[in-house]
């Protein structure tokens, strides 16, 4: 019954296609993402929030693998270069350092050749 809100399009491969692994020590997620033609910003690219929203994804699997109960209280990203509809991107979100209730994280979203680095956000 329980949808996450990236998984919410009924229709297979229109949305957020991805995998997330996530390292023992829950300090680093690895995310593969395939954006699908319902997300599409700029014709033929994917819209940055649904960017936005991978991201979010991403690193709050670190922050409720390292501190429980969280919620996003910021968010910035820096957009670099467009992610064509149907490319696959890796998204690789780690903790940067914990401050009581507060968890700081950062993520990279790159081509999954890695020769692109297509937005990096805190």
């Amino acid at each position: 019954g329980t949808r996450l809100f990236p998984r919410s399009a009924d229709a297979e491969g229109a949305g957020f296609e991805y995998v997330t692994f996530l390292r023992a020590a829950g300090d680093r997620a690895l995310c593969l993402c395939q954006p699908g033609p319902y997300l599409e910003g700029h014709p033929g690219f994917a819209h940055g929030g649904a960017i936005a929203t991978i991201i979010d994804t991403t690193v709050g699997t670190c922050a409720l693998a390292v501190a429980g109960r969280v919620m996003t209280a910021n968010l910035s990203i820096n957009y670099l270069a467009p992610v064509p509809l149907g490319s696959v991107v890796l998204v690789d979100g780690r903790v940067d350092r914990l401050e009581g209730r507060k968890v700081f994280l950062s993520c990279q979203v790159r081509s999954a050749e890695g020769d692109t680095l297509h937005a990096e956000a805190t």
